[in-house]
């Protein structure tokens, strides 16, 4: 299967972009190694469900060094980095199947072409890959999967997936949950936001909808460079959280009018909606850190305006006549769609956690359940040890 990608001469840029990143990854890099000289996956095909960026770049190159006889390596929506596809492309034994303006069509018909190949490992991000092999039936079943998203958790909910493999779901680390989620999400949507808007953060109102890890992560650093924070969530629990923390705290439909910009970052579809539209503040601006942009209903709310318009690169004024509003990369995650998302060495723990969790799978299949479980706790201490030692 030939790689579907923007544009293969990017390559040599995306090789050259590389470097800036291998060096800054210490986790990754000595796991990379131990994958290299242990060939951990000579005879497995793998495939993969990632943000195409660098950080993904240099984890992939572990799982081709490590002597996976193949990767396919499928895109999110939104996010993908061109020259990154282009230089990934470009490697032995890997077939990736992502372009920078792919819809959640595009997406299905590469899980469709996947699906066609025996996949001896899921490394997930969002449930792609377990869905499609449930919902297609292809007539054989991984060894194993991880499952990067607390999207992805609830998608294999409420679909009410059961696997006769298993699954560690990545979100329920409490590494990925304090670091990744709480420190990580809330830095690279703050710069999403300010690279995609060049706007100041100070004195204006931004409600964040979904108060978990990632949402109380992102409200702290919009309430730190001088935002006045919104906060709303449907768990009364969070609610009061987000109220001892500082931010003002009320009914949806109490919080959307005051606001100059609003967040969702849920993990759950059409939290957003045109039946919002009459709650709007005029120009508002809309954006979406979850992993889907499902969480923004912009099918309907585009369906509802009466002119739609590109002012700037990632930003759309969707216009009904008395008001507007701007919306953000499509409702795509902004950190990715509008910046280079989570610093690089909070991937550098997240990505450990994949490798060790996918090593697991590999040497340790006994170890672990048939379905959902978490990351079991050694990994989590010795990618902890590690991460600390890089930091010295």
């Amino acid at each position: 299967m030939n790689s579907i990608i923007d544009d293969h001469s990017l390559a040599s840029a995306g090789a050259v972009r590389m470097h800036w990143f291998r060096e800054r990854m210490p986790v990754v890099a000595g796991v990379n190694q131990t994958f290299k000289e242990q060939q951990i996956f000579k005879g497995k095909t793998i495939a993969v469900c990632m943000h195409i960026e660098p950080k993904t770049g240099f984890w992939i190159e572990g799982l081709l060094g490590g002597g996976a006889d193949h990767v396919y390596l499928l895109g999110c929506l939104g996010t993908t980095k061109k020259d990154t596809a282009a230089y990934l492309a470009s490697l032995e034994h890997i077939t990736v199947l992502g372009k920078e303006g792919d819809t959640y069509e595009d997406h299905k018909e590469y899980l469709k072409l996947v699906m066609e190949h025996k996949i001896d490992l899921f490394l997930d991000n969002g449930a792609s890959l377990i869905l499609a092999h449930h919902e297609l039936n292809p007539g054989w079943s991984p060894m194993g999967a991880n499952e990067e998203t607390r999207s992805g958790k609830l998608l294999i909910e409420k679909g009410q997936v059961e696997t006769a493999y298993p699954i560690v779901v990545i979100d329920d680390s409490p590494l990925k949950q304090i670091l990744e989620n709480a420190v990580g999400v809330g830095q690279s949507v703050v710069d999403g936001f300010m690279r995609t808007t060049s706007l100041l953060v100070g004195g204006k109102k931004v409600l964040i909808v979904g108060y978990g890890y990632c949402g109380s992560g992102v409200a702290k650093k919009f309430r730190g460079l001088g935002a006045t924070t919104l906060v709303y969530d449907l768990n009364p629990v969070y609610q009061l959280k987000a109220k001892s923390d500082g931010h003002i705290v009320g009914e949806l439909q109490e919080l959307i009018p005051q606001a100059d910009v609003i967040i969702t970052v849920t993990g759950v579809f059409d939290v957003i909606t045109e039946q919002h539209i009459p709650l709007f503040k005029d120009k508002v601006i809309l954006g979406n850190s979850g992993h889907y942009s499902f969480e923004i209903n912009v099918k309907a709310i585009k369906q509802a305006s009466i002119s739609i318009d590109q002012v700037k690169e990632g930003i759309e004024r969707i216009s009904f006549g008395e008001k507007s509003l701007y919306l953000l990369h499509q409702a795509n995650p902004l950190n990715l769609a509008g910046a280079d998302g989570n610093p690089i060495e909070i991937m550098d723990l997240g990505l450990g956690l994949q490798s060790y969790s996918a090593y697991r799978i590999v040497t340790g299949l006994e170890t672990l359940q048939p379905g959902m479980q978490p990351v079991p706790d050694d990994i989590n201490e010795s990618i902890s040890q590690l991460f600390i030692e890089s930091l010295k």
